[in-house]
């Protein structure tokens, strides 16, 4: 992190910034705006937030995601503890635990796949006609 101090998404905005941006780049935050239904002033606040701090800022679409993938990741975690319990208890490693099991294993692998995925779109989120400086 650049900063001792991270980078707030909420609060009261009191600080303004003028910039100027040539005419394609100003078409390009224009284009990226009606693609994403976000403003471009909260689109520069996200591209700041993620330049100074290094990390993905996600949209509210992808919070939602993420909470959802959370979720799945909770749930996991609760049949681990059931199949762990279930061992603890010295009953043994049936069919239908082992079926559980490599359940719980496609379960971690596709919530992973989908966390990458949702990182590396935001990352490579760009005007499509448009590369990155």
């Amino acid at each position: 992190m650049l900063t001792d101090t991270p980078v707030r998404r909420r609060g009261k905005r009191s600080e303004t910034l003028q910039l100027r941006l040539t005419m394609d780049e100003h078409a390009a935050l224009h284009v990226l705006a009606d693609h994403t239904g976000i403003r471009g002033s909260r689109l520069a606040r996200k591209a700041i937030r993620e330049l100074v701090t290094g990390g993905v800022d996600l949209l509210d679409r992808e919070q939602q995601a993420v909470l959802e993938l959370a979720r799945q990741i909770r749930l996991t975690g609760i049949n681990l503890n059931q199949i762990a319990r279930q061992l603890n208890r010295g009953d043994s490693a049936s069919r239908s635990l082992a079926k559980t099991i490599e359940a719980l294993r496609v379960s971690l692998s596709e919530s992973e796949f989908t966390w990458r995925r949702m990182v590396a779109a935001a990352r490579a989120r760009t005007v499509p006609e448009h590369g990155r400086d």
